[in-house]
Parts: structure tokens; C-alpha cells; sequence
């Protein structure tokens, strides 16, 4: 029954729709090539998750269901696209980019020639976003002190922390700041990392641009004309609008600083915890709390000293006395370069004149006229100060009102599929409006007060940055309190994802785009478009794009890609190995008309110098050692993934000298390194963390095809690089052993995982390893009395069978957790040992529970900290299987994959700390869910 169990798991289907039907051992090769994609991407996160779902995948019934949504859209582009047969190739992970099929318009001055597009956008119907709930903190954050101002100035804002306390004990989180956490390691800061907080601050800065750029909208006088001035006047608002935030969080004194940073006045301080706060409010749902708290707290925003007061041009006022002539201006200046001070001096027929300072040219000419006219016209003065001059709001924009097919069809189906009134029409024909139309449809652009997108694509990647910043930040504190780095980092959405989206959302072919664009278009008008399209969603919906938006949308953001660019991705490899990469060098070739680029990058690996000779491009440098980039990791990656058999002179030379390199440098990396190398599948250690032995060898045999022979201590130092590395996965910060010992230590743990995490410690700090049936008998002895046991032993002639210390004390646990879940339903248990082709299974089999649930807690720890023993859950049963350390051993081995084998098959030394708080108490009282 146990063979039949896994070999229903291994033949066991799953759909990725469309009737794609994929079985498990192709999925979880997909797997690890989402994982090694992310982890040449330097997003350690997404590949850690990758790498974790390739050891979990098979065996939980639940697994596909679990998958982060972001990971099954790239299992279903990895499954789909045909394995690539040339290293070389950029792997394939978007459509191709689709042009608009039409004649191109021939146009006459001041005419508009109708086109007919059949245009099908797939994907607009809106769906509701379902996402798992925030990770309670606990209630040991409930004794950080929010303090009476705060609590008061949320109120005000319309929030009650009492509604729900596990969002209460975010936004108490909220109020610690990093050197807090980095001194209250013994307390709930502990549970924490400053990652986790500098992800809340990233969360608050990205929305508070949005609502910052909110209130410039909704101001008549600060109506932008292009994106330059409104990027400008966005800087300057969000400058202020921090620093009032700041001055507010110092003097609400809110925040819970470390000691040394208590002492400090440091404005930077108050001023990340507050942008914490706002993050925090943001991340639970508060969006109107948040907008209302801002704009009460950042009234004067922008308006620097002289808030309140109205900001006069006097030189345009002097420039309008009729009285002013032969208008002449001298300057001075004084001071130091970096605090230079002019002096203006105006002069106007008659003779008359007045000089002022100012810390500009343009400062002090405003003071002089200032100056001047309040010596001698007083009077014009007086007027300008009682009497502002009324700016009238501008009018909004209009249609065009020609017949554009495509056009109009385009704004039809993006309000519906956004969900937008027929008040945002006029909004989103400006959105398709390129730049070049515009210049060219001057006359009519104006009379329809219209302009051309910019201003509102600049708004726009705003947008996009807020929403994938909500979706990353609320994916990680859904998952726990301790991200990694590049889980919480938020960085930037690029202009060429902003032009995925317009690819997807088909926006080109609705465009109005000018005759000379259209002919000889070098850039992606879809990105401006793209960008200017949320814009326009977010003035009409706001936060409710979280909740409600058309599901290409919201495939875009899950699928949004956030790790660094190519050459970014090389360079950090290079650096980690010590490898040396020299200035580019590019090669032109081609007619002037069809003229190709391309980029040669040269490598140092050690004592050798390697070339890489990119495939030529049409475009610049950058883009030409863009695409070099990209076939370098394109190429480790199909090593990696054995995607390839054969490779080519450049490729086996490049190959070669890159893996020696990594060789030689992986004992000498730092133990954050190593941990990146586990998380991104370098050098096999993600096999052997999850103890794949057979895909271990795999790896050490094509790697060591490539490099050759090396010597032996180099062979000994790995041994000792992939020890650390698994003792570090296994014992280390970040493992779940440790983050769950410390949720126990300050009371955050239910009783499940208190329980769970104590069965875990035991395990591993057994000391001897034991036979099979001497665990078997002992546990027996115990059991016998309190529950009734089957035991059906199919070994047959085997002798002995030994398992590490660390096998035999997870196998005493599971063994002691079953029954223990099977006497609270007083109902027997069955234990069956098998046996086949050298592979030791042990099935448990528990009427009347639920072993997946009831085991849901205890089995990832286990799995973290004896990989070699896989346990596979089905409804009514546990099977636990192993692999003995024997089937390492062939004679064919190469000497890396013995290096590496040798560390996974020793004992791992066990951190002193974790020996001695190992608890010798039967954790098995409570906590059972046998239902």
C-alpha cells in the first residue's frame, strides 16, 4: 500500500487549464527553473519560494491551491513554451509583441482618415481579488504603547484599533523603528526584521506620492502642463509633506527607538516611522483613514515658510506698470559655493531703482521688483495684497469628436472592463493620445482642451508602483513576520513592464499616434499609454482597484518581475564570485538604415579571460549589452536546468570559466551569501537542501564535465561550504525552527506550534543514530497501553536498518504525534513497514483523521530539519519514506558530487544554543485537531 500511495503521487496530475494536464515530476522540474530564473534575477525571495514549493509540491494535497499566484503564472509559461534547445536563447517568458495590422493613415493637414481595427482585448472582465489574511502578529504586540495622540489622531480619522486587533498590532509594529528591533531581541521586536519595517515604510512612501499627487490634481492653480513641472512640483510637495509627518510623529512621540537612537534628534527618524504608519495603515485597509490622517497632517504642504500666505509674481507685476522702460538688471553675488547669495539690482528709464537678495537669480529678481514697487508705486502693492488675482479652473478635457473606429473601441472597452463612468471618456481618449498626435493635431487638441498623456503617464507610474507595492507587501506579511530581503524589497516598475501591460491590454492599435511616429516608431508608445490608463482608473476608483479590477490587470501585478535589470543581475554575480567584468566593448555593423549593434562583454575568472559576443540588436549600447546580459544567464540557466546537451566553442568557454570561479570563491562566501546561493540554486545547494540526492549528482556531473578535475583540498573545501550552508538552512536565523522557537519564547505561538516546534528540537538534537525497529520497539513499549496499534512488517530477510540520529528522532516524533492523534479519537492505527528497491517506507494509517491537518504543523519542520525523510499526507494516512545514504556511494562517482553527497549524508553539527534549550517534556497533551 505504501509503494501505491507515492506512486499515485508520482503519476498523480495537475491541470493548468485549457485541458493542459501536467504530471508532478514535470512540475516540479518547472519548478526549480522558475527558481533559478528568480535567483539570476537576484530575487532571492520569489526563488527561496520557488525552491521550497519543489520540496513541499508532492506532497500536500493542497499544494497547487497554495501556490502564490505569481508562481502559477510562471509554471504555466514554463510548462507551455517548448524546452529551448540553444543556450543562447533568452528564455521565453512573455508573448511576442503584437503590432496593430492597419494601413498605415495617409493624412492631410488638418484632416483625420478613419481606420477600421478589429481589435479583441482578452482578460477586461473584472474579478474579485481574493487574498489570504495578514499573519496575526500576536498578542505580545499588544503591550507596545500606541500613546493617547495617536490613538486620538486615528480616531479622528475615522479608525478604531479596537475593531480589529491583529491590523492594531501591525500599526503597533508600525511604531518601532529598526534600531529598536535590532535591541529588543528577547522580546516581540524579536519576531521581527528591519526588513519587515523598511517594507512598511517603502509601502507608505509609494502611497503617499499618490495622495500627495491627489491634492495637486484636485488644486485648479497647480495645474501641470508637462511632466517635467509636475515631477518637480511632486518632489517639492512630498518633501514637505515628510517632514510635516515627521514633526508630527516627534512631537505625537509615538515612536519606540533604541537606546542610542533615543538620545538623537535625528529628523530622518521620526520621519520613517511615520512613513511606517502610513504603510501600515495602507497594508490593512485603512485607505481612507490614511488619506484623511495625510491631509490633516500635511496641510502646508508645498508651500514652505510663508504657508497661508499667497505667492505674488512682483516681476510680472513690475513688468505691467506702464510707467516701466528700458527695464535693465546687474547681479551680484557673496559667500561660499555652497552658500552663494545674489544680489539683483533693476534699473528703469528716469533713473529709478532698488536692489534685493535672494539664494537664487530668480529669488532676488522677484525681491527687487518687490522692492521696487513698494518704493515707489506702494499703491499697485496694496492692490496685489487685497486683491488676488482669481485663477479660473481650467476646463476639463472633451473628446475629439472624429471618427477613429479603433480609437473609440479602445475607450469602450477599458471603461467597461475598469468600471469606469461615462465621465472618464473625455480622460481616456487623452490617455491614448500620443505626443506626436498632438503636435500634429495642435488646433484640434486645443479646442477640445486636451493635451497629449504625459502628464498623466507620469501619474500613472505612480499608480503602478503603489499597487505592486500593496501586492508584494501584503503577499510577504501574509506569509509571516520575517521576510527576506528581496521578499520585502519594493523598488520601481519598469517603462518595459508598463509596455507589457499595454501589450496585453492592446492598447497601440486605439492609440492616436502621429504620421511621422507611426513610420518610424523607435519607442513603445504602449508604456506612456499603459501608465496613463491607471491614471485615469485610480482618479475614478481609487483604493478599490485593490479589491475589484479587470484580470489582466491583476495578472500584470502578479506577475510583475523585481529583481534588476540584466546587467544589474551580471554584475552582482560577478562581484559574489570575485569574478572581474571589464568595460564592454561594442561592435557596429549593417547599412546606416538597417545598422545592428552588439555588445562584447569580457569576464576574468581567476587566470582566465573569457568573452561573450551578444546577438546584434537594433538600438543603442544599452540595449545591446541588455541582450548580452541576458544570454549570459540565459546560458548558466540552461546548464542549471539541463535544458541543453550540447554547447557551443563560446558557450563551453564561458561555461567553464564562470562555474571554476564560483568553485574556487563558494568557500569563502559570507554566510548571507550562502544563504542567497541555497535560495537561488548556485553551486546544487538547493538539491541538496531538500536532500535530492540523484539531482544533486546530475548537476556535479555536467559541472564537472565542463570544469575537470579538482584538487583536493578545493573538493574539501566544498564539503565544508555545503555543510555550512545546510547547517545554516537547517539551524540558521531564518530557518522555521528558529522563527518558531522564537514565537514560542515570547508567547506568540499557539499551541500547535509551541508543540510542534518542541518534537522538531528534540530531532534534532538527537545524538545516536538507531535501527529502525529499535525506534519501532521503544515507541511500542510506550504505546501499547493507550492506543490500539496494527503493526505489519513487510521487510521481510532485510537486516537492520540504521537511521541518522537526526531520521530516528523525526521518525519518534511522528510515530509519538500519530498516536497521540489517534487515542483523542479513540479509534486504532495502523503502522506498515515496506521495503523496495532499497527504499525504506513506513505508512500510518489513523481512521478518522484528518492527517494533513492535524499534521499541518509538524511536517514542514521536520522536512527543514530532516530533509531525508519525506512525509507524503493523504486523508487518512502518513507515509514516510527514505532513501539510505548507502545509494550515494556508486562507482562512477565524480569527486564534486562525492563533496557535496558527503555533507548530506553526515550528522550537521548542531548550534550549542539549541542543545541546551532542548526540552525533554512530552509535548503530547494538547493541541490535536482530529476532526
Amino acid at each position: 500500500m505504501a509503494t501505491a500511495i507515492e506512486t499515485a503521487h508520482r503519476i498523480r496530475t495537475y491541470s493548468l487549464g485549457a485541458g493542459r494536464k501536467v504530471l508532478h515530476a514535470d512540475l516540479r522540474d518547472a519548478l526549480r527553473a522558475v527558481g533559478r530564473r528568480y535567483s539570476l534575477a537576484n530575487d532571492s525571495a520569489r526563488a527561496a519560494a520557488s525552491f521550497r514549493a519543489v520540496r513541499f509540491f508532492p506532497d500536500h494535497t493542497d499544494a497547487w491551491r497554495d501556490l502564490p499566484w505569481w508562481l502559477q503564472q510562471d509554471l504555466a509559461r514554463e510548462l507551455e513554451v517548448p524546452v529551448q534547445r540553444s543556450a543562447t536563447a533568452v528564455p521565453a517568458r512573455r508573448p511576442p509583441r503584437q503590432q496593430p495590422v492597419t494601413a498605415k493613415p495617409q493624412l492631410r493637414a488638418g484632416s483625420i482618415v478613419s481606420t477600421t481595427f478589429i481589435v479583441e482585448r482578452v482578460g477586461l472582465e473584472p474579478m474579485d481579488v481574493v487574498r489570504p489574511p495578514l499573519t496575526d502578529p500576536g498578542a505580545p504586540f499588544d503591550a507596545i504603547d500606541l500613546g493617547a495622540a495617536l490613538e486620538a489622531d486615528l480616531v479622528s480619522a475615522g479608525l478604531s484599533i479596537a475593531d480589529d486587533p491583529a491590523h492594531a498590532r501591525w500599526l503597533r509594529i508600525a511604531t518601532l523603528h529598526t534600531s529598536y528591533v535590532y535591541e529588543d531581541v528577547r522580546g516581540p521586536a524579536g519576531l521581527l526584521t528591519p526588513h519587515t519595517l523598511n517594507m512598511l515604510g517603502s509601502l507608505g512612501g509609494a502611497w503617499l506620492n499618490l495622495l500627495v499627487l491627489d491634492a495637486l490634481a484636485a488644486d485648479p492653480k497647480l495645474q501641470d502642463r508637462d511632466e517635467g513641472t509636475q515631477s518637480a512640483r511632486l518632489a517639492q510637495h512630498r518633501k514637505d509633506a515628510v517632514r510635516q509627518l515627521g514633526s508630527w510623529a516627534a512631537d505625537a512621540d509615538f515612536a519606540h527607538l533604541g537606546r542610542g537612537q533615543a538620545q538623537s534628534e535625528t529628523a530622518s527618524v521620526a520621519e520613517a516611522v511615520a512613513l511606517q504608519v502610513v504603510g501600515a495603515l495602507v497594508l490593512t485597509g485603512a485607505h481612507e483613514a490614511v488619506r484623511r490622517l495625510v491631509a490633516a497632517k500635511t496641510r502646508n504642504a508645498g508651500r514652505g515658510a510663508g504657508a497661508g500666505v499667497p505667492q505674488r509674481d512682483w516681476l510680472t507685476l513690475l513688468q505691467e506698470r506702464p510707467y516701466v522702460r528700458g527695464m535693465q538688471w546687474s547681479y551680484d553675488t557673496e559667500g561660499p559655493d555652497h552658500g552663494r547669495t545674489f544680489t539683483a539690482t533693476v534699473r528703469v528709464d528716469g533713473g529709478r531703482s532698488a536692489s534685493a537678495a535672494g539664494s537664487s537669480k530668480k529669488a532676488a529678481r522677484q525681491a527687487a521688483a518687490h522692492a521696487f514697487l513698494s518704493r515707489h508705486d506702494p499703491a499697485a502693492v496694496a492692490s496685489a495684497m487685497s486683491a488676488p488675482r482669481h485663477v479660473p479652473a481650467p476646463a476639463g478635457p472633451s473628446g475629439y469628436g472624429i471618427d477613429e473606429q479603433g480609437h473609440a473601441q479602445a475607450i469602450r472597452d477599458l471603461r467597461q472592463g475598469f468600471g469606469l463612468s461615462g465621465a472618464a471618456e473625455p480622460w481616456l481618449a487623452q490617455a491614448l493620445t500620443h505626443k506626436s498626435w498632438a503636435y500634429e493635431h495642435a488646433g484640434l487638441v486645443e479646442s477640445a482642451h486636451q493635451r497629449s498623456n504625459s502628464t498623466l503617464a507620469h501619474t500613472g507610474s505612480h499608480v503602478a508602483r503603489a499597487l505592486m507595492a500593496y501586492e508584494r507587501a501584503h503577499e510577504a506579511a501574509s506569509r509571516g513576520l520575517r521576510p527576506a530581503v528581496e521578499e520585502a524589497r519594493i523598488g520601481s516598475v519598469a517603462n518595459a513592464e508598463c509596455g507589457r501591460l499595454g501589450e496585453e491590454l492592446r492598447l497601440v492599435p486605439g492609440m492616436l499616434i502621429g504620421a511621422g511616429e507611426r513610420r518610424n516608431r523607435r519607442s513603445d508608445p504602449g508604456e506612456g499609454a499603459a501608465q496613463a490608463v491607471l491614471a485615469v482608473a485610480w482618479r475614478q476608483q481609487g483604493a478599490r482597484l485593490l479589491t475589484r479590477r479587470p484580470r489582466v490587470l491583476h495578472a500584470w501585478l502578479a506577475t510583475l518581475d523585481q529583481g534588476h535589470d540584466p546587467v544589474t543581475q551580471v554584475q552582482n554575480l560577478c562581484s559574489r564570485f570575485g569574478i572581474r567584468l571589464h568595460e564592454p566593448e561594442f561592435y557596429v555593423r549593417g547599412e546606416d538604415h538597417a545598422e545592428e549593434r552588439y555588445c562584447e562583454l569580457v569576464l576574468t575568472c581567476g587566470a582566465e579571460t573569457v568573452r561573450w559576443a551578444g546577438t546584434p540588436v537594433v538600438g543603442g549600447k544599452t540595449v545591446a549589452k541588455q541582450r548580452a546580459a541576458e544570454e549570459i544567464l540565459a546560458l548558466l540557466h540552461a546548464h542549471a536546468s539541463a535544458t541543453t546537451r550540447t554547447w557551443s566553442v563560446q558557450e563551453t568557454t564561458v561555461l567553464r570559466g564562470v562555474l571554476r570561479q564560483q568553485l574556487y570563491q563558494a568557500p569563502y562566501l559570507s554566510p548571507k551569501e550562502r544563504l542567497n546561493c541555497a535560495r537561488g540554486g548556485d553551486l546544487g545547494l538547493d538539491l541538496l537542501a531538500s536532500a535530492d540526492g540523484e539531482g544533486f549528482r546530475a548537476w556535479a556531473h555536467r559541472t564537472q564535465a565542463l570544469v575537470g578535475d579538482l584538487p583536493q583540498d578545493t573538493l574539501d573545501d566544498l564539503t565544508r561550504f555545503y555543510t555550512q550552508g545546510l547547517t545554516q538552512l537547517r539551524y540558521g536565523d531564518d530557518s522555521s525552527l528558529r522563527t518558531a522557537l522564537r514565537r514560542v519564547a515570547v508567547g506568540a505561538a499557539d499551541v500547535s506550534t509551541e508543540l510542534a516546534a518542541a518534537a522538531a528540537l528534540r530531532a534534532a538534537t538527537a545524538e545516536q543514530p538507531e535501527d529502525l525497529r529499535g525506534v519501532l520497539s521503544a515507541w511500542w513499549a510506550q504505546t501499547a497501553e493507550t492506543a490500539h496499534v496494527r503493526l505489519s512488517d513487510g521487510t521481510g530477510q532485510h537486516g537492520g536498518l540504521t537511521l541518522t540520529a537526526v531520521e530516528a528522532g523525526a521518525l519518534r516524533e511522528v510515530l509519538a504525534w500519530a498516536a497521540q492523534a489517534a487515542g483523542a479519537v479513540d479509534r486504532p492505527m495502523s503502522v506498515e513497514l515496506t521495503i523496495d528497491e532499497d527504499r525504506l517506507y513506513v505508512l500510518l494509517g489513523i481512521d478518522g483523521v484528518k492527517v494533513p491537518k492535524t499534521c499541518a504543523r509538524l511536517l514542514p519542520l521536520l522536512d527543514e530539519v530532516a530533509p531525508s525523510m519525506r512525509g507524503t499526507a493523504t486523508e487518512d494516512s502518513l507515509l514516510l519514506h527514505w532513501r539510505q545514504p548507502d545509494s550515494f556511494r556508486d562507482l562512477d562517482e565524480t569527486t564534486l558530487a562525492v563533496a557535496g553527497l558527503t555533507a548530506l549524508a553526515a550528522p550537521l553539527p548542531v548550534p550549542i544554543d539549541l542543545t541546551r534549550h532542548a526540552q525533554d517534556a512530552s509535548p503530547y497533551g494538547a493541541g490535536r485537531d482530529p476532526a
